[in-house]
């Protein structure tokens, strides 16, 4: 084998050689000239932003100058404006520093508290690295002019949309014209008046006029004696989108049609690449109780005088806890039970046992045994919509410890030896635990296992976002219990389970309702950052320049390619 290993890297040092050997044919000496003139000319930037452009009416309607930026553009009909946010200033602000809210400080129009200092406009970014650019704005909004036009060599507040189309054109007609930010508001105030949806005729003509604006600034653009010489980023994209009555919700982010915006990238070197929504999970449909306020179900000794409980003790061995968890819009969660063994969950956990509760928009896991307790966090639960959580207890090299798992995705681990044993003599529960200094919870459960066993991690990862569970699974035989809580109307939850342990509601004042969410769905910040968000923007324009982004500005947004 050893002569053969030498023949290899003979004849790759050979080839390596040889491919470098081309690889200086094929460039030139350009005497360490690093000017982006000499490869792609001179980059500059179009940049318009149009107000209350839902992204969907856009591409319902096609504007046919819209479209014909498509062929060389990165693009998309459901990038994401602040999902929060009813006025365009917090975008605006966004756009125009590469940061969220959370750090430029503009909420809705209101700019007083802004952080610009911190986090300023894009535009003294790039005067700090290139004094010799030219910048100008274009704005209908005296708001917008007030507080977004800093640093720019000249900045003007026009009567209307169609004065800034024609000072653009104008403006494109210097030789020196290098950023030109086109600020656009007809739109949005149509859209308030009928509706942020083509079909209504007058937002039509809107969306429709703003296109034929675009059409003649584009035409301005490509009428430059030096156009051919130049680098030309065209930026298409509404600062925010506009209420109108959603007829498929799926209850994320896409469905908030005031965030529903529409962004292109387009230069004469870009390949298209379209950017669409992304899977938002699997659906899960059934009758489901909705567990709200002190409702609860809990495991009872049979007609028999079988109790099962103490199958669900967690005593000192290892087990797995799964479950489906959707919890209702936009709810304050404040440590409310959605399933536990534990007699009482109040504030300092007097009690022994185990009980999954929800926090804010988080769940986490709470446990005391014969020696100490304390909690490990899970992950982030999406709104209004079925997300996948698990409790794995594990034993590794004689230590116990408790690893947490959403969607399938691991979140926590923590050492938990110190706890001892965490039984409780207490029924297994499904919502509430009585106790004080906690809340009260809204929230549906389905698919509860409960395995005297800890499922590995790519167990967990496999079945996490599975409806059903049979004899296939590979560690079925460790199956404790198994309630898929769906279509069980007389309430009775029902254990389809070995040990046949079902839960019994404790009241009457309960319903049934019918649930068709998805499953699995991201948060909405992993699905924001499957789309184009308006604080993208900057880092994408950056890019352009050939402005290398500082680790100091602390940017939020990401550049997108075009592949």
């Amino acid at each position: 084998m050893l002569p053969h290993l030498g023949l290899v890297g003979l004849f790759a040092g050979l080839l390596v050689v040889s491919c470098q050997q081309e690889f200086d044919k094929t460039i030139p000496d350009t005497a360490n000239n690093d000017s982006v003139n000499v490869t792609y000319g001179q980059p500059k930037v179009l940049y318009v932003v149009v107000d209350g452009m839902r992204g969907q009416s856009v591409q319902n309607l096609a504007p046919p100058h819209i479209t014909s930026l498509l062929n060389h553009a990165i693009y998309s009909w459901v990038s994401l404006g602040d999902a929060e946010t009813a006025k365009p200033g917090a975008n605006w602000a966004s756009l125009f520093t590469g940061v969220s809210k959370t750090k430029h400080g503009v909420l809705d129009n209101d700019f007083s508290n802004n952080h610009f200092d911190i986090y300023p406009l894009i535009y003294k970014r790039i005067k700090a690295l290139d004094s010799a650019m030219n910048i100008q704005v274009f704005t209908t909004s005296q708001v917008f002019k007030d507080h977004l036009t800093d640093d720019t060599d000249a900045s003007e507040l026009l009567a209307n949309d169609e004065a800034v189309k024609s000072a653009v054109k104008t403006a494109l007609g210097d030789e020196n014209a290098g950023f030109i930010t086109a600020h656009f508001s007809n739109p949005n105030a149509v859209g308030a008046s009928v509706g942020y949806d083509e079909t209504k005729p007058a937002y039509k003509e809107a969306v429709l006029a703003f296109d034929n604006e675009l059409g003649e600034m584009l035409e301005a653009l490509e009428a430059r004696p030096t156009y051919n010489q130049e680098n030309w980023l065209v930026v298409v994209t509404s600062s925010i989108g506009g209420s109108y009555p959603i007829t498929n919700d799926d209850n994320t982010v896409f469905s908030n049609p005031v965030a529903n915006t529409f962004t292109i990238f387009s230069a004469a070197r870009y390949r298209t690449r379209y950017i669409s929504k992304p899977f938002v999970g699997n659906r899960l449909r059934g009758d489901f109780v909705q567990f709200q306020g002190q409702r609860r179900a809990i495991l009872e000794p049979d007609a028999e005088g079988t109790d099962n409980n103490a199958l669900y003790d967690l005593d000192s061995s290892a087990f797995t806890i799964e479950l489906k968890i959707k919890k209702n819009k936009r709810i304050k969660n404040i440590y409310p039970c959605v399933l536990g063994k534990r007699p009482e969950w109040s504030s300092g956990w007097p009690s022994n046992g185990w009980v999954i509760f929800l926090e804010n928009d988080f769940w986490q896991f709470n446990a005391r045994g014969t020696g100490d307790g304390n909690q490990v966090k899970g992950g982030v639960l999406a709104d209004a919509s079925w997300s996948s959580v698990a409790v794995v207890g594990v034993i590794r090299d004689g230590e116990r410890y408790i690893r947490t798992f959403t969607n399938g995705a691991f979140n926590n681990e923590t050492n938990i030896q110190g706890w001892g044993n965490l039984n409780a003599d207490a029924p297994l529960s499904i919502g509430y635990i009585q106790g004080q200094g906690h809340g009260e919870g809204d929230v549906y459960v389905a698919d509860i296992r409960i395995w005297k066993a800890a499922l590995p991690d790519d167990v967990i990862a496999q079945y996490a976002c599975e409806t059903t569970i049979d004899e296939n699974h590979p560690y079925y035989s460790y199956l404790a219990g198994y309630w898929p809580v769906a279509g069980d109307t007389d309430g009775i939850i029902r254990d389809e389970g070995p040990f046949g342990s079902h839960l019994t509601m404790t009241s009457d004042d309960f319903s049934y309702n019918e649930i068709n969410d998805y499953l699995c769905a991201p948060t909405t910040e992993d699905l924001g950052q499957s789309v184009p968000r308006s604080f993208d923007v900057p880092t994408q324009i950056f890019t352009w320049l050939k402005i290398a982004r500082q680790e100091s500005w602390q940017l939020d947004g990401r550049t997108w390619l075009d592949q």
